[in-house]
């Protein structure tokens, strides 16, 4: 496999967990409004009034929740596999060190679940935003710079 093509299953990885949290928060959105609208008031009405600002909670969470995962699913977007990267940059996979970056959302450590040289030394890649620590220390670095992180060097192995 080459760094394209991982480049290419780490974008599917990112883009396949935030179409799972998109469904998943549409689902409760789903419920918890069903839930409101079927709910009817007996003679307890506190209770009733209690269980529904509790529902209107829950739904606008789940609302936050999903504009979340929206406003991610549309940052991939603007990655393009055809744009070769020479410098750490949005959408530049990083080969590193002891761990492969790929500088997109932050969602931290991702399972890649892959058999190739280019991932014999871990299954797992973290994405990263350029706004997070790890992120702005490895802005614009090339191919062969020394990045001091948390008291530890990082070298660069590869930038794609």
């Amino acid at each position: 496999m080459n760094y394209y093509q991982l480049k290419t299953v780490c974008l599917a990885q990112l883009n396949s967990q935030i179409k799972d949290k998109i469904s998943s928060a549409q689902q409760l959105i789903d419920f918890t409004e069903e839930s409101k609208t079927s709910a009817t008031k007996g003679s307890a009405g506190d209770k009733h009034e209690t269980g529904r600002a509790m529902m209107e909670r829950e739904l606008a969470l789940s609302k936050a929740q999903l504009n979340k995962a929206e406003f991610l699913q549309n940052e991939l977007s603007k990655i393009s596999l055809e744009h070769k990267c020479n410098k750490v940059e949005f959408g530049a996979l990083i080969i590193a060190s002891g761990a492969k970056y790929f500088m997109s959302i932050g969602l931290g450590k991702v399972s890649l679940n892959l058999d190739s040289d280019l991932s014999k030394d871990s299954d797992y890649f973290y994405a990263i935003s350029g706004g997070s620590p790890i992120g702005m220390v490895l802005q614009n670095a090339t191919k062969g710079d020394l990045i001091k992180f948390q008291g530890r060097e990082i070298e660069i192995l590869h930038v794609e």
